[in-house]
């Protein structure tokens, strides 16, 4: 990937690729010891341990099950050497450079990029994980580098702003405020690859393709503010099991409500107030962010009402 800036302590790890390829080969319980010591293998299971709810899995009955479906062939290996190649051929400053523009002034990571097999593209703590057989990799080489981006915004994110334990929210207000998080999160990871997916002509991903359809976003964002205000409106409720849904109807493939929503309104706090507020808010956090939108649909009604 040429040398990175000497300021960002960042490195590559693609230890996890050759020891998930060598257990497709042979699925030996000596390859899954290997596998499962690999830190790459081991940040996705932190994360599934993170992002899921009721019983979870032990380190290597996860990982069986992760690769269960995916079998070793020369095409597959074909496949993964690719991506992984592309990525490493491009320029860093290019990259680097997109997710910069949008984390506050002097930000430097301390982040490792994990290339990985069989689980998602994923953020934990500082570090990052990119599946490198992730379908949308496999139909344009260019989504790794604009996955690569859009995960690395969220690393940029957590150093200001921890992830939150989702499975301990205990009230409406919890769960509220770590939807409102997830939005600020996941719509800065989206804008941050933007301009190059844009410039590029790289709009493979869904999310791209509603928000250059304005009715299609305008639906998407009001989807989403209806069911934040059905949240408002219960705020001292304790919570029940069946209020976690809210993640699910958030992240579903068919809607992408705090992707769509997050981004939205990163681009319109960025074309009313300029580039360098919206970097700022990533450091002060969503409730900023949330507010400073809101300010500006209150201008936008009351200009309408005249």
């Amino acid at each position: 990937m040429g040398k990175l800036d000497s300021k960002q302590r960042m490195s590559f790890d693609d230890s996890a690729l050759e020891a998930s390829l060598n257990y497709l080969r042979n699925r030996s319980d000596e390859n899954m010891k290997e596998l499962v010591s690999k830190p790459g293998n081991k940040l996705a299971y932190n994360h599934y341990l993170w992002s899921s709810s009721g019983p979870k899995m032990a380190l290597e009955e996860f990982w069986r099950e992760m690769l269960s479906r995916m079998s070793w062939s020369c095409q597959l290996e074909s496949n993964v050497n690719a991506v992984q190649m592309h990525l490493q051929n491009q320029e860093e400053k290019e990259w680097l450079y997109e997710v910069l523009r949008y984390l506050p002034e002097g930000h430097v990571f301390n982040t490792t990029v994990y290339l990985i097999l069989g689980y998602d593209n994923i953020v934990f703590g500082e570090n990052i994980a990119l599946n490198m057989n992730f379908k949308q990799f496999q139909l344009d080489k260019r989504e790794a580098v604009y996955y690569l981006i859009h995960e690395l915004a969220h690393a940029g994110y957590v150093r200001y702003h921890h992830l939150p334990e989702l499975w301990k929210l205990r009230t409406m207000k919890e769960l509220l405020d770590t939807v409102k998080y997830l939005t600020h999160l996941e719509g800065m990871g989206v804008i941050s690859a933007f301009r190059l997916r844009v410039s590029q002509g790289g709009i493979l991903d869904s999310d791209y393709k509603t928000l250059l359809n304005d009715a299609e976003t305008e639906r998407r964002v009001s989807q989403y503010l209806k069911t934040l205000g059905r949240l408002e409106g219960k705020l001292d409720k304790e919570l029940e099991e069946s209020d976690f849904q809210v993640f699910e109807e958030m992240s579903k493939r068919e809607t992408r409500l705090w992707y769509i929503t997050g981004c939205h309104m990163a681009r319109e706090i960025e074309k009313r107030y300029g580039r360098e507020i919206l970097r700022e808010l990533v450091r002060h956090g969503s409730k900023e962010f949330f507010n400073k939108y809101f300010e500006i649909e209150d201008k936008s009604m009351k200009f309408k009402s005249v």
